[in-house]
């Protein structure tokens, strides 16, 4: 379980969590322990100060000795303190009244405050310090003891530290509490957060493995707008492009199968025949002739099938240069006025311009060939294909149009694939290797131009290639 990606994750979002809760709650403590403490110090320097003003009142003679007595009791009570009066000058005139202080004097004073110590405290400054006791530790506060503006002493408190122990005592046990409650808290946050953060690449994982063996159906649902939510969309866009791959490699195949299979068959039969002397003289000249034919008609397909992965892997190598089109169109349409004459074609051409293009001018008639046998293909007899060359936005647009059947709509973005056919019913002896479109397509988007149709049912269809114009030399040299 710890071992995958959840168990990680939630053992560091685990750790984390714990770890920045034990770290506050140090601090916390640390805080408090101070707070306490220090106001532990405030309270007993404010007793020692109302100590000294009223051991400075009974030496005046203002109060007297029991009248002092009773309040240094009751400050001891109040703090949980014992309280030392400590060395005090007699040459003030005040011999009798400092004797009596004297007898609130203890060895705390000497055990808890240095040399040092006192003689700060002579000095006017109030000292405090902490002792640790093997019990409890004891906070020590002097204040000096005035006589008419001259320090004369001074006054300690010492008082247990319980109510500090307690008070973190108590803290401490809070903090513990709050540590469980925290580490339910984060193990309940942390096991859904991995959950939600995993279980996406955990059917990542499980999808690819489905993809590996062949199933391109796998998807990934992930209905964030995060990171994930990309790499899941991401995911599932490579898995519908590999099952196009793959459904177009399987196409391949079979189109290839078929292209291949009538013809070597028939050649086979052909061969066969002649072997085996069954032809008379005039039969084995027509079969050999027809045979003839297809062997010609495959060695296409395969030169089309080899020029078409040229293209695609960017083998082919483009010799541009300024190129006239429209004498391009007017040489293809001499090499094909029998195919013309054939089938009672007319040809009308829309030359408005006289237009010249960066490009390869075999390539471009290689494009032009391919769009007209197509026209010529799918025209019935004595039909009219328009062939024409219009400019527009620095490209000049090439366009042959036919009167034939028409395109289906929902078609026409997959007609320049490879071996696709819209009637399904067209045979091989037809024409055509299927692959002209998608040559003239590759050889569009080498010359960084577009292709495209336009087509109605009945009304024929327009085929066009678009290339940049000719601007200069400069240009391209």
């Amino acid at each position: 379980m710890f071992k995958g990606i959840f168990g990680r994750l939630l053992l560091t979002s685990l750790g984390v969590i714990l770890i920045i809760t034990a770290i506050l709650l140090l601090l916390l403590s640390y805080t408090y322990t101070n707070f306490y403490t220090a106001e532990k110090e405030k309270r007993l320097t404010t007793a020692g100060k109302e100590i000294t003003n009223l051991a400075e009142r009974y030496l005046q003679g203002e109060i007297a000795k029991s009248d002092l007595t009773d309040k240094l009791k009751g400050t001891a009570h109040k703090h949980d303190s014992e309280i030392s009066i400590f060395p005090l000058e007699t040459n003030l005139g005040i011999e009798k009244n400092a004797e009596g202080l004297k007898r609130f004097t203890t060895h705390l004073t000497n055990d808890y405050f240095s040399s040092t110590d006192i003689a700060r405290v002579l000095a006017g400054e109030t000292v405090s310090k902490v002792t640790p006791e093997p019990e409890i530790n004891l906070m020590s506060v002097a204040v000096p003891l005035k006589f008419e503006g001259k320090v004369i002493g001074g006054v300690s408190l010492h008082s247990p530290m319980y109510d500090v122990t307690a008070a973190s005592a108590r803290l401490y046990r809070l903090s513990a509490v709050i540590i469980v409650i925290a580490a339910l808290v984060a193990i309940i946050l942390a096991y859904f957060f991995s959950d939600y953060f995993s279980r996406p690449l955990q059917q990542m994982s499980r999808a690819a493995l489905q993809i590996a063996q062949g199933n391109f159906s796998e998807k990934v649902t992930v209905k964030t707008k995060d990171e994930l939510g990309a790499l899941a969309d991401s995911f599932n866009h490579m898995a519908g492009q590999l099952a196009k791959v793959e459904k177009t490699r399987r196409e391949l195949i079979a189109n290839i199968s078929h292209e291949l299979r009538t013809p070597m068959s028939f050649i086979s039969g052909v061969l066969q025949g002649v072997n085996d002397a069954t032809f008379s003289d005039r039969d084995r000249e027509k079969y050999v002739t027809l045979a003839l034919s297809e062997i010609e008609r495959v060695n296409g397909l395969i030169n089309d099938m080899l020029d078409l992965a040229r293209l695609e892997h960017g083998d082919v190598k483009l010799e541009r240069q300024k190129v006239n089109v429209q004498e391009l169109i007017l040489e293809v349409l001499a090499e094909k006025e029998p195919d013309f004459l054939q089938k009672k074609l007319e040809p009308h051409l829309h030359f408005k311009e006289d237009p010249y293009v960066l490009a390869d001018p075999n390539r471009v008639k290689q494009m032009i060939i391919n769009l007209l046998d197509n026209a010529i293909k799918f025209s019935g007899q004595h039909s009219l294909i328009q062939v024409g060359v219009d400019i527009a936005d620095g490209m000049a647009e090439v366009w042959i149009k036919d009167f034939g059947p028409g395109i289906p709509e929902e078609e026409q973005e997959y007609i320049w694939d490879r071996f696709y056919k819209v009637d399904k019913t067209r045979k091989p002896e037809q024409g055509g290797s299927g692959l002209g479109l998608a040559i003239t397509k590759m050889l569009a988007y080498a010359h960084n131009g577009t292709v495209g149709v336009k087509s109605e049912i009945g009304q024929g269809s327009t085929f066009y290639f678009m290339l940049p114009l000719w601007q200069a030399e400069e240009r391209w040299c």
